[in-house]
């Protein structure tokens, strides 16, 4: 494996172990708030989760065999 393609992919694992907290950390918070910041809270997590689709399918193109090579 060239070292570039180790930097992606090493990249966007840690770019997903990043968002993966994330997500946890806002379902810790949407436990714990109420009222209008609980909407907020929720969209955010529906926002993370959008991005964590996307990590997915960026790793998934990341790590496909190089034709390069």
């Amino acid at each position: 494996m060239h070292n570039e393609e180790w930097e992606r992919r090493e990249t966007s694992e840690e770019l997903a172990v990043v968002v993966r907290l994330a997500q946890e950390m806002t379902q810790r918070l949407a436990a714990e708030t109420h009222g209008v910041l609980h909407g907020e809270v929720m969209a955010l997590g529906s926002l993370l989760r959008d991005a964590r689709r996307k990590i997915e399918f960026i790793e998934s193109q990341v790590n496909k065999p190089s034709m390069a090579a």
